[in-house]
């Protein structure tokens, strides 16, 4: 084999070139895709899981935005509940929008009647509150309104937080000439109990009146009905009365008096620019005065007899025919029997100063009347018939001399006694005795109400005037004044009751009626009384007596039982009791642990 190079002109065999096909753009494509659709899936998923750990959103609209800011929280009952997403103002710049993102918990604020507001420190005369965002943010507080309300999503928000916080309530809107400083959030009060509150105090379109909302809670919603009247309490001194000095330091309310019962539902009413004068009492007597001239007569001040105050004047004007003034005026039920036909009335107002040789006289009934005034009346020592309702009386500038002399004896109750009928004047007494107990002498006594007879004996409770055996020496009475000594052989028992008589009859008599016991005339006692039947209890002519029904009484042996001693207690035994159908003496009452009873006046005390 030779060893001769190749020849340069023979071809040479081609190089191999690989090729390389791949599919990895493909495969990357597809999967890029896939994660897209991944992340679009993902984000779908985690922005409805978002919006699901999120309660709706709602809109507050306020008069002034106090500093709030986003990110402040809404709390309930001292709890976050929200938190504030956003603080502008309204297109119109009247306003303050608050946009709050709600809690999905607290999805059920967002109903009708809610009540949102600012809080933040507040101290004024009827409140201080808020005082924990001196320090702190601000924020807002909410009452939720009625759980079957209707779902929104826009409120008014309100500046003061609501003094109550009854979820059922009711709005009404009162008109006032003048506002006198009333604000919203100070209460309406009824009996000294807040029932409701201010919500809102605006000008109306006119500018000419204050148009007030008040809300009111539970049950005072039956004070929105026609005939009730509302008016703003606050400080008022006048010659006919001084009131509302409470205001200076609680700060003015709205007070109400309500209307009828029966009255319709009302949510409009004009207010009250003052406080109305009290309405006629149940049982009053309704009188009208007229005279020439006012005289000093105004509306509020007090009728008066013997300087007592018995009624009121309720208002003053002209007569119909401009002729003279008349003053609309009533008595209480229980001293209409003092007002007679032939009664005379006279204006107590203002005071008389007269010049003689023996210097100046002046003249005023009491202190009151120099600043507030009245009416006064008297009743001759002949009384006349019984006035009616509505009847007229002539008043005179001031009283003659005779007619404050008159002394006429009228009954003054509420009950319907006979014409004429007097009531009895019991005298309260105390019987004291000494007795051994232990070893040791103790002071005892008893006490009740004693009746003086016209016989000059005195009637009471047989616990009273009977002496007890275990006394250490003589057993003393004390009454009107005067002690007396109570013997075994001077008081005679019948039942329950008892009789003493004095040692020296006709001398005790004539000490009695000087120190001022009126006799009860024993023509005037009743011993048949057999079945319980309406009567009086009658002790002092400060207190008034107290009727019991014959419904109430249960016949016993000797005792008529009272099943209700309602009014009645320790202090009536030994009151006398009276009749009403014939205004006799029938018994006296007996109180002896917790219970009451009649006991009757036996056939001959």
């Amino acid at each position: 084999m030779s060893n001769q190079p190749p020849s340069s002109t023979s071809p040479s065999p081609p190089f191999p070139t690989a090729v390389v096909v791949s599919t990895r753009t493909t495969r990357s494509t597809t999967r890029l895709w896939w994660v897209t659709l991944f992340a679009v899936i993902g984000a779908i998923v985690m922005v409805s899981m978002s919006l699901k750990s999120h309660g709706p959103a709602i809109l507050i609209r306020f008069a002034e935005g106090h500093g709030l800011k986003t990110g402040d929280v809404l709390r309930f009952r001292g709890i976050a509940i929200g938190e504030v997403r956003e603080v502008v103002l309204t297109p119109d710049l009247g306003r303050v929008a608050v946009k709050v993102q709600l809690e999905p918990k607290a999805a059920h604020v967002a109903r009708r009647g809610s009540q949102f507001w600012i809080e933040r420190p507040r101290v004024s005369l009827s409140r201080v509150s808020g005082l924990e965002t001196v320090v702190g943010a601000k924020f807002l507080s909410v009452i939720p309104g009625p759980r079957d309300g209707p779902a929104v999503s826009e409120f008014e928000g309100t500046e003061s937080p609501p003094t109550l916080s009854e979820p059922e309530s009711i709005e009404m809107t009162i008109r006032f000439g003048d506002g006198h400083g009333l604000q919203v959030g100070d209460p309406l009060r009824h009996r000294g109990i807040a029932v409701g509150e201010v919500t809102s105090v605006d000008l109306n379109h006119e500018l000419s009146a204050v148009t007030v909302r008040v809300r009111l809670v539970g049950e005072a919603h039956h004070l929105a009905r026609e005939g009730t009247q509302f008016w703003v309490e606050r400080p008022r001194v006048s010659v006919a009365e001084v009131r509302g000095l409470d205001t200076l330091v609680g700060g003015r309310y709205l007070a109400v008096s309500p209307g009828p019962d029966d009255a319709k539902s009302r949510t409009e009413f004009e207010g009250l620019d003052v406080a109305p004068v009290a309405e006629v009492p149940v049982g009053a007597l309704e009188i009208v005065l007229h005279a020439p001239q006012r005289w000093g007569v105004d509306r509020g001040v007090p009728v008066t007899y013997r300087g007592l105050r018995v009624g009121q004047v309720l208002s003053v004007g002209l007569s119909s025919d401009g002729t003279s003034l008349e003053a609309r005026a009533f008595v209480e039920s229980r001293y209409r029997s003092l007002v007679r036909q032939n009664s005379i009335f006279w204006s107590a107002s203002g005071v008389d100063v007269s010049v003689g040789f023996s210097g100046f006289q002046f003249t005023a009934d009491t202190l009151a009347s120099i600043a507030q005034g009245g009416v006064a009346f008297a009743t001759p020592e002949e009384p006349g018939s019984p006035a009616n309702t509505g009847q007229r009386f002539l008043y005179a500038k001031s009283p003659q001399e005779e007619w404050l002399t008159w002394q006429p004896r009228i009954t003054a109750t509420d009950a319907a006694l006979p014409d004429g009928t007097q009531l009895p004047v019991p005298q309260h007494a105390v019987a004291r005795w000494e007795e051994r107990s232990f070893g040791f002498r103790r002071n005892r006594e008893r006490t009740g109400w004693l009746l003086l007879l016209s016989n000059g004996q005195l009637l009471g409770p047989a616990d009273v005037l009977l002496p007890t055996e275990n006394a250490l020496g003589p057993m003393l009475l004390e009454i009107a004044g005067q002690e007396l000594v109570l013997t075994a052989d001077r008081v005679q028992r019948f039942g329950s009751l008892a009789t003493y008589r004095p040692n020296d009859l006709k001398s005790q008599i004539s000490d009695f009626k000087s120190d001022g016991m009126t006799a009860w005339q024993v023509a005037n006692i009743r011993n048949d009384a057999s079945d319980p039947e309406d009567c009086l209890v009658v002790t002092n002519s400060q207190s008034p007596p107290v009727p019991i029904a014959a419904s109430s009484l249960q016949a016993r042996t000797g005792v008529w039982e009272v099943r209700s001693a309602t009014g009645l207690g320790a202090a009536h035994h030994g009151a006398a009791i009276i009749s009403i159908k014939d205004g006799r003496l029938i018994g006296q009452l007996l109180f002896d642990r917790g219970k009451a009873s009649i006991a009757t006046v036996p056939a001959k005390p």
